[in-house]
């Protein structure tokens, strides 16, 4: 395979976070949209955390059966699409802007909300 053909997964704010989720769960890095879950090691266990992971970062439940019908990255991204729509994006994208944030910004944020 060619280095263009595996290319990392990072091309926009849902891909970088399943990407995430999974080399959590997995214990690897730089994972691409060709990687399948379990020939990197993974099993029930880790598909357990890994849609936990999403669960929280995302908003949405996650059935570990989705990993064993889309077992590669890229496969698993499309279907999270499919089934959740826009609204994954969006809380993709509100979810990394949350993990950039500063301390000090974050507690700011957290004030105008408490008011």
């Amino acid at each position: 395979m060619t280095t263009e053909e595996r290319r990392p997964v990072r091309v926009d704010a849902i891909e970088r976070v399943v990407a995430d989720a999974w080399g959590a769960a997995l214990g690897v890095a730089g994972l691409t949209e060709q990687d399948h879950f379990f020939e990197r090691g993974g099993d029930s266990l880790a598909a357990a955390r890994m849609a936990a992971q999403l669960r929280t970062a995302l908003d949405v439940r996650l059935p570990l059966s989705a990993v064993f019908e889309h077992p590669t990255l890229g496969g698993f991204t499309a279907a999270l699409r499919a089934e959740h729509g826009m609204a994954v994006d969006e809380a993709a994208e509100l979810y990394l802007s949350v993990l950039a944030c500063s301390e000090a910004d974050a507690e700011s944020l957290l004030g105008r909300l408490d008011d």
